[in-house]
């Protein structure tokens, strides 16, 4: 595993809350069915949005957006 996966701790946020749409719209673009082929594993994209939802302020809209990208990367 590379440096930048282990990096990807659950614990540690990735993103503060004044980027945190723009980054939720992110992974959106690359989890949807149009980005499945990624280079990155689905355990990558699992853990950027395990990161994601460890941000502080999280909204329950935000929750929700990031519950569905994991409940997508499951089903793939």
């Amino acid at each position: 595993m590379n440096r930048a996966m282990n990096n990807l701790g659950a614990g540690t946020p990735r993103c503060s809350v004044r980027h945190l749409d723009s980054a939720i719209e992110h992974l959106e673009d690359v989890l949807s069915p149009e980005g499945a082929n990624s280079l990155f594993s689905k355990t990558y994209w699992r853990g950027r949005v395990v990161q994601t939802l460890s941000t502080p302020g999280l909204a329950p809209s935000q929750h929700s957006r990031l519950q569905r990208l994991l409940d997508r990367i499951a089903q793939a």
